[in-house]
This record gives C-alpha cells, sequence and structure tokens, in this order.
C-alpha cells in the first residue's frame, strides 16, 4: 500500500495513486467541522465543574493503579479541589495532558510546553483530513521539542470505530501507533465487516508486525479498558463530535485550518515563555 501524495479537494475525484480499498464506502459520520463546539465550550469555560475534573482524576489513577499497583488510600487534593475555585483552561490543560513517557499514542518530548490532546474517531472523514493534510504540517513544533501530540480514541461513528481503535492500539504495542494511524487514515473509504478485517490484515503485512500477537493483543482487557478510558474521558469533558482538541486546555473543535492550529500552538508558546524566539 502507499500513502497519498497530498490532500484531495472536496468534491474531486480520488487521485491516481490513492489507496485502493477491499470495502465498501460508509460515510455514516456523525460530525461535523465546529459541530457541537458551542456545548463544548460552554461546558470548559462556563460550566468545568469541580465534578467532571473529580471524575477524570479518578478514572485516571484507577487506571494507574491496574499498572503500578495499589495507590495511597488518600490522595493529594487538587488546587481547584482544595480553595473551591474553577482552573482555567491551562491549569485544565495540564490535567488532561499525561506526559506519559511510555505512551505509544502520544508524539514529541515529554516535557514539550505544548500538549495538544486530539480526541478523534478512525472512521471519521473529518479526523481523516486532519491527520492528512494538517498533522504533517505541525511536524516541525514536534521535532523542536515545542509540541507534543497525545491521541484520545472516541470511537463514535460506526460499528467498527471501536475496533480499528483497538487494532491500532494493538499496533502500539509493537511500536507501530503511528505508522498505522497513517496507513488507516490514507484510506478513502472505511470499512465493515470482512472488508475491515481484509483492510487490517494487509495492514498488519504492510508494517511487519507480528499478525498473531496483533490479533491477541486488539482483543486483549488492556487494550478495551485504554480505548474505554479514553471515551470516557471525553464524555466527561463534554465532548460530542470529532476531531476535538485541546491545546494546553484551549478547545479547538473540527478540522479548522491550518493557521488555526498554527496560532494556538503560537499563543500556548507565549504563555508558556517560549515565544518566536523559542
Amino acid at each position: 500500500m502507499s500513502s497519498p501524495s497530498g490532500p484531495e479537494p472536496d468534491g474531486k475525484k480520488k487521485q491516481a495513486n490513492a489507496r485502493p480499498s477491499p470495502g465498501t464506502k460508509r460515510e455514516r459520520g456523525r460530525t461535523a467541522d465546529g459541530g457541537a463546539g458551542g456545548s463544548w465550550r460552554g461546558l470548559l469555560f462556563a460550566g468545568l465543574a469541580l465534578v467532571v475534573i473529580a471524575g477524570l482524576l479518578v478514572a485516571n489513577r484507577a487506571m494507574d493503579d491496574q499498572a503500578d499497583g495499589p495507590a495511597a488510600d488518600s490522595a493529594p487534593q487538587t488546587a481547584a479541589e482544595a480553595d473551591g475555585q474553577l482552573p482555567d483552561h491551562r491549569e485544565f490543560g495540564a490535567l488532561l495532558a499525561r506526559q506519559d513517557p511510555e505512551d505509544p499514542t502520544a508524539m514529541g518530548d515529554v516535557d514539550a510546553p505544548v500538549v495538544m490532546v486530539a480526541y478523534s474517531d478512525y472512521n471519521c472523514p473529518y479526523c481523516g483530513r486532519w491527520a492528512r493534510e494538517t498533522q504533517p504540517e505541525l511536524m516541525p513544533y514536534v521535532e523542536q521539542g515545542d509540541l507534543r501530540i497525545e491521541w484520545r480514541d472516541f470511537p463514535i461513528i460506526t460499528g467498527s470505530s471501536e475496533t480499528i481503535s483497538h487494532a491500532a492500539r494493538a499496533a502500539g504495542m509493537q511500536g507501530r501507533f503511528w505508522e498505522f494511524h497513517e496507513t488507516y487514515f490514507a484510506y478513502e473509504e472505511k470499512f465493515e465487516g470482512e472488508a475491515l478485517e481484509e483492510a487490517l490484515d494487509e495492514i498488519v503485512a504492510e508494517l511487519g508486525m507480528d499478525p498473531e500477537r496483533f490479533e491477541e493483543d486488539r482483543r486483549s482487557d488492556e487494550v478495551a479498558e485504554r480505548v474505554s478510558r479514553d471515551f470516557a474521558e471525553a464524555q466527561g469533558i463534554g465532548v460530542t463530535s470529532t476531531p476535538a482538541f485541546l491545546v494546553n486546555g484551549q478547545p479547538l473543535m473540527g478540522a479548522q485550518p491550518l493557521p488555526v492550529f498554527e496560532s494556538a500552538i503560537e499563543n500556548a508558546l507565549a504563555g508558556a515563555g517560549r515565544g518566536d524566539d523559542g
């Protein structure tokens, strides 16, 4: 399989070098650029409820406890919990940025001053457009150590969305998460059933993964728990459509034009004291 050479204008025929696909095209997605952005922003900035933050912290601690062993009987309160004040978007972003050096679904320096959390669905056409057109243009920020991108699974579009999320996580367990991400998003069609299994088999072969381990991992409880954790996090902060982003806590909804993301990153860098002179 070969990745397409560049973005395809909306409404145009597929390019000659576009990836062939073994299934029938399905576009049953519920997302739209800017979709439910108003309600999400309202939750974040008008009603950023402490119970939501506490719930996220509890969920994250529970997942960490499963991996690292029993936790202390009582965890320290966050600043917001201690004084009853709602955090601003930067503090909220710090709560959600995991900055785990072992996270295969994140790219960029673990201590990068800007963390972009991306809630996405592999069957979302707008997520695919962002992955093909916008994400590559942001790589200079990643390579310079200014930006870290943390993927979050929010499989809501079709019946196969969760299956693909599990497959991507299984690829990550073989160090191939971002390669899987790029390869799957390069398809123009989205798949269900047998067509999806054929596509996954092709990707496994193309990326040189161990197929038996891939099958075992993608059906494992560990992978299911990781995807469920992301899904619960997204629901907890009011995300209802994809793609949805937080740039150091600042929300961006939909596959916005590249300058919107560049501006958000530059503003976050300036807020972190990194500005143009880095």
